[in-house]
């Protein structure tokens, strides 16, 4: 999939049109995103920037049906409110996530797979901000119903991803996939049978079958949280899961052994980069 990201106010760049030209072409999906900044490139306004956004996708999405009919399409809201006081987009502000829900809802309507803007956080390293901004828009994201989002690894906007981090969201996404999963109701999840068979105390349902078959589907199991005692916290050095997540790094970097490219995939690698050398060139950026 190839992104047509809108140079708003209400246009696409030359660029961005070549490169829908070249995706329709090569048979690939195609996305559009809108990118605006509210107050700044769109209205400062949930509702007014909402419009201009639509109006964008939409436009792009017009043209690549008419470069080739059919073609398959994902939407992306890519809006942030813009920071009054520095003039940059203010990543993980709340009103991402507003101006989020209300696309979600729109294009659910449109029955068109929509995703919505990363979990990007404002902070700069893996840190108690961090986790909060990502956590609020990507919970908030999925319970609008969203098609589709990026969080592993994100900091700082776009601009940086953080190996450790990306451990860290693996967590968090499992718990929210985990609450987006709900909760099952049967005769045997409710277990009237077996609540009357264990009874009051010193009745217990640890050695129970139901237990053993349940608590694995019925609980999600984080990976790098810390969820021991607090007297097994301070006997294993006090750790926390930024100190479990590079654990987990360093296994996966010490383990993970890459499969080597292929002489032709290398030949296909060095042929896209010809031609990127040319092409560039040409335009007299090399």
């Amino acid at each position: 999939m190839c992104s047509m990201l809108a140079s708003p106010p209400l246009t696409f760049y030359g660029e961005a049109v070549e490169c829908a030209f070249r995706m329709a072409e090569a048979g690939m999906a195609g996305r559009v995103l809108p990118g605006g900044v509210c107050g700044a490139t769109a209205p400062v306004t949930i509702a007014g920037s909402t419009v201009t956004a639509n109006a964008e996708i939409l436009a792009g999405i017009v043209l690549l049906q008419l470069m080739r009919p059919g073609m398959r399409i994902e939407v992306k809201d890519f809006t942030y409110p813009q920071n009054m006081r520095t003039g940059s987009p203010a990543f993980a502000n709340i009103g991402v996530s507003l101006h989020g829900v209300v696309f979600s809802q729109i294009w659910r309507r449109y029955g068109i797979p929509a995703g919505m803007t990363t979990a990007y956080p404002s902070s700069k390293i893996p840190d108690f901000q961090c986790g909060y901004e990502k956590a609020i828009i990507a919970l908030i994201a999925a319970l609008s119903g969203i098609n589709l989002q990026l969080v592993q690894g994100a900091i700082h906007g776009e601009l940086t991803h953080h190996p450790v981090q990306a451990i860290i969201d693996d967590d968090l996404v499992g718990m929210i996939g985990r609450f987006l999963e709900g909760v099952e109701v049967s005769d045997e999840t409710i277990a009237l049978d077996l609540i009357a068979q264990v009874g009051p105390i010193p009745g217990e349902y640890l050695s129970k079958e139901h237990t053993r078959k349940w608590w694995r589907k019925e609980q999600f199991i984080p990976q790098v949280a810390d969820t021991l005692t607090y007297p097994e916290w301070m006997k294993k050095g006090k750790k926390s899961c930024l100190h479990y997540a590079k654990e987990k790094m360093e296994e996966i970097l010490a383990k993970h052994k890459p499969t080597p490219l292929t002489e032709s995939q290398e030949r296909d690698i060095e042929k896209i980069l010809e031609d990127a050398r040319k092409f560039y060139k040409e335009k007299g950026m090399l």
